[in-house]
């Protein structure tokens, strides 16, 4: 198969940067102290902590002091524990928490290496509260966009690119980071070695979305602002219910398809991934609901071909803004039938200037709406005047 050089494969090229840039920075974690342990340790202190959906943290109370736990929080990772201390008096720390991270709350200047710690903080109301971030192009929040222009919030890069000298002169109460593997121990013992408070944020590991969205909970507790979050939480909760229960009952699901293929391999989300999830919720039918896992698998294009013949419906494809640059990346996805029949979606509704997509930002805060688009795209009946938010369809 010839190699395309065109238009969509600079778009797609700059996706894949995106998921690496993301991948890279992540670990950029934790002068947390952890520690292997049990998956589900359990709760000591006061209880309340338990999170409802999550699967990656809970936190408990002590007089005087929050306690976070952080289960198992980048890719691969099985006995992982972070505990991070949350207090605004120090001094009621017992000695036998000495040894653990301590973080003094409310905190008044954060770092965000990941869009959807932005749209957590800025659904609390503490967007004023990010001093830096990791990849602006990236960012969709049109307040914090503004700010960047003025020069009031600083990306600070990542990975290898990680500016320490700028991260230490915005001096940070919290950087909230995200790791993918536990391989970036260099960077995580240098900013442990500048003294700068850091949390290790898994809420992309999820694979329910209700399940990222909790992560609130646990971004709240630095502002003190649990109750708040829960309150914010307990509505997405109820509106994403109200959805998923308009379809629990029907029948007739269509077979649906996700992704685009990267030269000649696809990479398909497993059956239990954040995707299928979404797919599950809305009344569709996963075509590769049986992969028994939550990673994306990469796939030839000849198998990838034989599945897809039953699909009704395709989303999530790519960089793709048309049908015309799907057939650029190969010619013999048109012969798909969501092509000819006019059903392919994709979830880059929301593209801002240069190029971030508000679905990975926005998104995490509002998966009751992405349900409700997807239902409606799947049983136009049910929903028959939504108006859809962060999907369109392609032409």
């Amino acid at each position: 198969m010839k190699l395309y050089t065109g238009p969509l494969f600079k778009k797609i090229l700059r996706v894949r940067s995106l998921i690496l840039f993301a991948g890279l920075l992540i670990l950029v974690c934790c002068r947390s102290c952890y520690h292997t342990g049990p998956e589900n340790p359990g709760i000591s202190g006061t209880s309340g902590g338990r999170s409802q959906y999550a699967s990656g943290f809970w936190m408990n109370e002590i007089p005087g002091c929050k306690i976070l736990h952080v289960i198992n929080p980048w890719q691969g990772s099985r006995t992982v524990h972070l505990q991070y201390i949350l207090t605004g008096k120090p001094s009621l720390i017992p000695d036998s928490l000495q040894h653990l991270p301590v973080i003094t709350v409310p905190v008044k200047r954060v770092i965000c290496m990941s869009t959807t710690h932005v749209a957590m903080i800025d659904a609390l109301g503490e967007s004023s509260t990010i001093v830096g971030i990791s990849g602006s192009d990236y960012i969709s929040n049109p307040e914090l966009r503004n700010r960047l222009a003025r020069g009031e919030v600083r990306d600070v890069g990542a990975n290898q690119t990680l500016n320490y000298e700028l991260v230490l002169s915005l001096q940070p109460d919290l950087v909230m980071a995200y790791g993918v593997t536990a391989e970036v121990s260099g960077m995580v013992n240098r900013l442990g070695g500048l003294g700068i408070p850091v949390i290790l944020n898994g809420d992309y590991l999820e694979n329910e979305p209700l399940g990222k969205t909790e992560w609130i909970r646990l971004v709240a507790s630095f502002f003190t602002k649990v109750s708040e979050a829960d309150s914010i939480f307990g509505s997405v909760v109820k509106s994403y219910l109200h959805y998923k229960d308009l379809v629990g009952d029907i029948e007739q699901k269509p077979a649906v398809m996700t992704g685009l293929p990267w030269k000649d391999t696809w990479y398909i989300p497993g059956g239990k991934s954040f995707a299928a999830a979404y797919i599950r919720d809305a009344g569709g039918t996963y075509i590769w609901n049986d992969l028994d896992n939550r990673e994306a698998v990469p796939i030839d294009l000849e198998a990838i071909y034989a599945r897809a013949a039953r699909a009704d419906i395709w989303i999530n494809c790519g960089a793709a803004g048309t049908i015309g640059e799907i057939a650029e990346t190969d010619i013999r996805l048109t012969r798909f039938k969501p092509v000819s029949s006019h059903r392919v979606y994709n979830n880059n509704a929301r593209i801002n200037p240069v190029g971030g997509n508000d679905f990975w930002e926005s998104g995490v805060m509002a998966p009751h709406l992405i349900l409700a688009d997807l239902i409606s795209i799947f049983h136009p009946e049910v929903l028959p005047s939504h108006e859809l938010v962060y999907y369109t369809r392609l032409y």
